[in-house]
């Protein structure tokens, strides 16, 4: 059992933009497969294990974040005990270039020391995954060094992971780590999580904060560490686990996981993935609906056909209409007789009769929420 305190913290800053889809939201609380936020998994992975505290580090669309975790309960094991925060850089919003987020940790550094912490994770939100943390911490704890980097095995590097950095690891320790050009199929790719012990962060805030003119980031301080001559201690997980880059690796991603095998690996039933609970209807199908291959969310009505697509809370599919390959988010209306195929509605989307959508595969067509097609 792990004595120390572990505080956790989910970094929103760097996200990938994955266009005009997180133009007004981040990409942590934009919706994935129907029901979840893509934030969801690392926060199940801090509810998992038992980390009841934890925080989350916020940099633009906070008004999104928000509204999708609401009062945080639902990833809190213990009520009573638990603390959640949603922290954001007050004076990096006057000064966009203090705006970091080692700089926005400064400026909350009371969560740090209001809850006694001797080792924090730093969880991006970009990287979806299921993580035992309690098992990486107990590595870590047990390396004895006071820095450890969650990485993953791919052999696929040089199309996927695209945001990721390459670590070079000899002997148990960390050697280089350096942005992924694509070169190279068989890699170690760093995940952004770190864990790293509470005198060490404290470090990078006095010496890359509060004693610069311009403030470094969370990786960029990692960086100089190891530069430094710092020891960083590699902690390899396995399991179904991406990286998001862009629209379309959130759409590709979105359909790898309507493969039960894919599934059912981020998914394990000993560490659940939890989400804000939503008191709707059951989903309804039609009698003469034909649904093949898709992730349908409690609250949607279909009464044409859907394959090979994500249908999300309160969607209308009517009679006639053909959802293939295709993403609806939440409360749009697809009217009959409608062809959708390689798409991503946003929300509150209003499709009239009669009308098709049609992208590719290589280039999917996105619809901008509300959006009303006669």
């Amino acid at each position: 059992m792990i004595k120390e305190k572990v505080v956790g913290i989910l970094n929103m800053y760097g996200e990938p933009s994955l266009g005009p889809l997180t133009s007004s939201r981040t990409l942590g609380s934009t919706s994935f497969l129907g029901r979840f936020a893509v934030m969801d998994f690392a926060l199940s992975n801090f509810t998992n294990a038992s980390i009841d505290d934890f925080n989350i580090l916020v940099e633009k669309n906070f008004r999104s974040v928000a509204k999708h975790v609401g009062n945080l309960k639902s990833w809190v094991t213990n009520t009573k005990i638990g603390r959640q925060n949603i922290l954001i850089n007050e004076k990096g919003i006057k000064d966009p270039s203090f705006n970091t987020d080692l700089a926005s940790l400064s400026q909350n550094d009371w969560v740090f020391y209001e809850a006694k912490a001797d080792i924090v994770i730093i969880t991006p939100s970009y990287v979806l995954a299921n993580i035992d943390f309690n098992k990486c911490l107990e590595e870590h704890i047990n390396s004895g060094e006071k820095v450890s980097v969650i990485y993953t095995k791919i052999h696929d590097g040089n199309a996927k992971f695209k945001n990721g950095n390459i670590l070079t690891i000899e002997n148990g320790v960390v050697l280089n780590s350096e942005p992924n050009n694509g070169k190279l199929k068989h890699v170690n790719v760093s995940l952004y999580t770190y864990i790293v012990n509470i005198d060490v962060l404290k470090t990078f805030i006095n010496r890359f904060v509060k004693d610069v003119a311009k403030p470094l980031s969370l990786k960029d301080a990692f960086k100089a560490y190891l530069n430094d001559g710092g020891i960083i201690h590699p902690i390899e997980v396995k399991g179904f686990i991406r990286m998001f880059d862009n629209l379309k690796s959130f759409m590709d991603i979105s359909f790898e996981l309507l493969d039960f095998k894919n599934a059912h690996k981020l998914f394990a039933e000993e560490t659940p993935i939890y989400t804000l609970s939503h008191d709707t209807i059951p989903t309804m199908y039609g009698l003469n609906s034909d649904v093949k291959n898709s992730f349908v969310a409690n609250g949607a009505i279909v009464e044409g056909n859907v394959e090979n697509s994500i249908i999300s809370r309160r969607v209308k599919i009517s009679k006639g209409a053909t959802i293939k390959n295709s993403i609806i988010l939440t409360a749009t209306f697809v009217g009959e007789n409608v062809i959708i195929e390689n798409a991503l509605i946003d929300k509150y989307a209003h499709i009239s009769a009669n009308k098709e959508i049609r992208g590719t595969k290589r280039k999917p067509i996105y619809i901008e929420q509300g959006k009303n097609i006669r």
